[in-house]
């Protein structure tokens, strides 16, 4: 296993293990099922605390630090409980985007990726610029794959693409201006949210990338 999905698999083992700091008990325990060193799982354990998902309760032990638990913050809990798109929970997030079919672009889910470390860092600004950038290579791979698809039809749109001076904004209107012209199944064109999804990107990365003092928090924009 690699680094971060061993962090990924004790961060949800909190849940269900014998949680005692004591090396004997929840650090044994899932090194024998990681089958890694002890050491790691102690690294991975303190790179939680770090993060602010997991801390030390004394449990009213005073100074006998073994029958001490390791325990979830609030934080961790949404990480380990937030359903299926829940930030804090990094490697879930990523497995299930890079899971998705038709797959998501490599280098969108590079960004998205950046974007979620810089989420759990409480860099809630360069985390909107960082989705945003990867919401900006998802609509153009899909321009790309319209011009393509659609031929003389899409004229307008391979010339926004090859254009060094078009605006995203004008890619993504013409794009979803094809989009909604063809026999597509329900909720693939579906507008409002297309729309809805555009502007809370550009509203969120505008905010984030340009000098307007807006604030940016941890519930924008990620849900």
């Amino acid at each position: 296993m690699s680094p971060r999905d061993i962090r990924g698999y004790v961060l949800r083992a909190l849940e269900r293990s014998d949680m005692r700091f004591g090396e004997s008990y929840f650090v044994r325990s899932m090194a024998t099922e990681l089958q890694c060193p002890p050491r790691q799982v102690m690294e991975t354990l303190w790179g939680l605390v770090g993060e602010g998902l997991v801390y030390l309760d004394t449990a009213g032990q005073g100074s006998g630090t073994s029958n001490w638990l390791w325990q979830l913050s609030s934080a961790g809990k949404s990480a380990v409980r937030g359903g299926s798109w829940e930030p804090r929970d990094v490697e879930g997030y990523l497995g299930r985007l890079r899971a998705h079919r038709p797959p998501v672009d490599d280098v969108a889910i590079r960004y998205v990726e950046e974007a979620l470390r810089a989420f759990n860092a409480r860099c809630y600004l360069a985390s909107s610029v960082m989705l945003g950038v990867a919401s900006e290579r998802v609509v153009n791979e899909l321009g790309h794959t319209l011009a393509d698809l659609l031929g003389v039809k899409a004229t307008k749109l391979s010339k926004l693409l090859f254009s060094s001076t078009s605006r995203m904004a004008a890619q993504f209107d013409e794009t979803r201006k094809l989009l909604i012209q063809m026999d597509l199944p329900d909720g693939l064109t579906d507008t409002l949210t297309l729309d809805a999804v555009a502007d809370l990107l550009r509203i969120s990365r505008n905010n984030a990338g340009h000098p307007t003092g807006a604030a940016v928090d941890e519930d924008c924009p990620w849900p």
